[in-house]
């Protein structure tokens, strides 16, 4: 018999949570504000005190914990639209999953009194202080191996970016650059820097004001500033030459007077 104590069952649960939904949104490459974050991992928690619930059948059980991840999923990134949610649903779930994983195999190798899970909810015997430090160090480990990813593994790498708008496909090839940062400031989203002449085949692509999530982005670089016509297509897909792998994302299209490739951010490639 464990005795489990409320109050660290909550916090822990809010931290893993607020990990899970940062995960999730950094996969989904959709941006979430600190605040709702924060509400949604609190939400999160507080779904934690089903550990407490009797023991319940089969179904009854199973909807429960799939509720455990619909609401704080719904919570951090709305349920509309339908798809957007789903997705991101999905790529929480196999965060969950993975991070479920990692909790077993923990369990396997340690004191059995270290660790107690239950469900979807997790106690550690563990001090705040110890945890925080040891998610500070994974942290710094993951940012070095991004770094080096980026730095030597797509240096010479050869994309194609795929751009349909409706049933309008158009296509041009890419270039993965660390000094593309462009950000929407309204909705989160990466943009994709796109040559005007390989848009040639979308409607509309000479009055821009008439395509969807039409927008003025204000740019800066080395070499000066200035605003940049932006739209949303219906879908992005980036595809490895070298190896045939593609990915769809969820970016805006920057529309480049004279642009020989098109330009993107390698933060798009981590799950290519």
């Amino acid at each position: 018999m464990h005795t489990i104590y409320i109050d660290v069952l909550l916090i822990l649960n809010l931290y893993v949570n607020w990990l899970l939904l940062r995960g999730s949104a950094k996969l989904a490459h959709i941006r979430l504000s600190t605040l709702r974050c924060f509400i949604a991992a609190s939400i999160g928690s507080l779904t934690s005190l089903t550990v407490f619930l009797p023991q319940m059948p089969l179904f009854l059980s199973l909807i429960v914990k799939l509720l455990t991840a619909v609401i704080p999923v719904g919570a951090a990134f709305g349920i509309t639209p339908i798809r957007q949610f789903l997705r991101c649903l999905s790529v929480f779930l196999c965060t969950s999953f993975a991070f479920a994983g990692f909790i077993l195999a923990l369990c396997t190798f340690s004191d059995a009194d270290l660790l107690i899970w239950s469900g979807s909810c997790i106690y550690l015997h563990f001090s705040l202080t110890a945890l925080i430090l040891c998610t500070a160090a994974a942290y710094f480990l993951l940012k070095i191996f991004s770094w080096i990813r980026l730095r030597f593994f797509h240096s010479d790498e050869s994309y194609e970016i795929i751009v349909r708008l409706g049933t309008h496909i158009a296509k041009q090839t890419g270039l993965a650059d660390t000094g593309n940062n462009l950000i929407d400031c309204f909705t989160g989203k990466a943009v994709i820097i796109f040559g005007k002449e390989a848009l040639s085949s979308i409607p509309n692509i000479n009055h821009p004001e008439k395509l969807p999530g039409y927008r003025l982005l204000p740019y800066a670089t080395v070499s000066g500033s200035g605003i940049l016509p932006v739209f949303r297509p219906d879908e992005v897909i980036i595809k490895s030459i070298s190896c045939g792998k593609t990915m769809s994302t969820d970016v805006l299209i920057g529309i480049a007077e004279k642009q020989k490739s098109a330009i993107f951010s390698p933060n798009l490639l981590h799950t290519l």
